[in-house]
């Protein structure tokens, strides 16, 4: 069957409708191909910049949270030294309090009851009532060594570790001594203090610790002094035997944290 001329004109119509309409959707297919694109390229920024923004924000936060920390334990660490001085000066005092107040509780003697005849008006100085000591005088009397507290006064400053109970003992019963000063930077970690004391500090120390260990009542404050004593002494015995006068020495380092050896090196 042929077809007229006004059939190919038709078919030609269609066929370039068909070709129009293929030309736009291949302009819509590109289309729909650019904007799934500019999609995916917003998607990648925004996860890009959320990312950022979340590591900035723990960035800031880690470092506000490092400055609070450091903001409030200086001052706690200060506050924590001061008490520990305050106790200190305290239980000097209850102590000073105790040795003055025993003499008035003694008895006083009755004139009434004294004879008249033969009384001098001043009594023998074997007579007068004698308070009860609460200290032996060898104790007082007897000072440390002398080698080893010049020794410790040439101390620039010395590295003291030692745990916070051992750390208050020491500021408790030295705090006393107008020499023995308490540092203000003073680092706690797991109850092991780490503080850098001076050399007259650590004279003031042994002192009062050679007083203590000797002449306190309580047997466990006496043993306590004694071992911190001998633990400060043997470390100026070092430097006394083996001194070193080099600019760029190591600073004296104190440890007070006896451990035994473990079972493997004693073979």
């Amino acid at each position: 069957m042929f077809f007229g001329s006004g059939d190919r004109d038709s078919l030609r119509q269609i066929t370039d409708q068909l070709n129009k309409i293929t030309t736009e959707l291949a302009a819509v297919r590109q289309q729909v191909a650019d904007q799934q694109h500019t999609i995916d390229q917003i998607r990648q920024d925004t996860t890009a910049a959320i990312n950022t923004g979340l590591a900035e924000v723990r960035a800031v936060a880690r470092d506000a949270l490092a400055r609070t920390n450091e903001t409030a334990t200086g001052p706690l660490a200060h506050i924590g030294n001061e008490l520990v001085a305050v106790r200190g000066a305290i239980s000097q005092l209850e102590g000073q309090l105790r040795t003055v107040a025993r003499p008035v509780d003694a008895p006083a003697p009755d004139p009434a009851s004294a004879p008249v005849e033969n009384t001098p008006l001043e009594p023998a100085e074997a007579e007068r009532p004698q308070p009860e000591p609460s200290q032996s005088p060898a104790a007082i009397e007897e000072p440390p060594d002398l080698i080893v507290l010049r020794a410790a006064a040439g101390i620039s400053a010395a590295n003291l570790q030692a745990h916070r109970d051992t750390w208050a003992f020491l500021v408790k019963h030295a705090s006393s001594d107008p020499h023995f000063h308490i540092p203000g930077d003073v680092t706690d970690a797991a109850d092991i203090v780490n503080v850098r004391i001076s050399g007259p500090s650590i004279v003031a120390a042994l002192i009062r610790l050679d007083q203590v260990g000797r002449a306190d009542l309580s047997p466990v404050t006496r043993a306590i002094a004694g071992h911190l004593y001998d633990r400060l002494a043997g470390a100026v015995q070092e430097i006394i035997e083996n001194p070193d006068h080099r600019i760029e020495a190591e600073p004296v380092k104190i440890t007070i944290d006896d451990r035994a050896r473990p079972a493997s090196d004693e073979q």
